[in-house]
């Protein structure tokens, strides 16, 4: 249940850019207008998937959300590598 709930999250990490124009500061500019008709979420992928802008970061609204996404991410990986572990540990009791 606890990687299936990761494998989710991973995949829904991409609905957290945007595509920006920068300004030149570490973490300045302005987001590329929305494409008139579109919704929001739409524009904002088409947005992605066309290349309009010069750069790509994390919405800043969702900065929490994509902290907590990859906090949640490494804590799965990290059990499952203990329990491929604990696997391999029991398989060479066995020989």
């Amino acid at each position: 249940m606890l990687l299936q709930a990761s494998h989710v999250g991973y995949r829904g990490r991409d609905d957290l850019y945007e595509a920006f124009h920068p300004d030149g500061t570490r973490e300045g500019g302005e987001p590329v207008a929305p494409i008139r008709g579109l919704s929001p979420k739409t524009s904002r992928r088409a947005n992605l998937a066309l290349g309009r802008g010069n750069g790509i970061l994390i919405q800043p609204s969702r900065m929490e959300e994509a902290g907590q996404m990859h906090t949640d991410y490494l804590a799965v990986w990290d059990r499952s590598r203990a329990y491929a572990a604990a696997v391999l540990a029991l398989l060479r009791a066995r020989t």
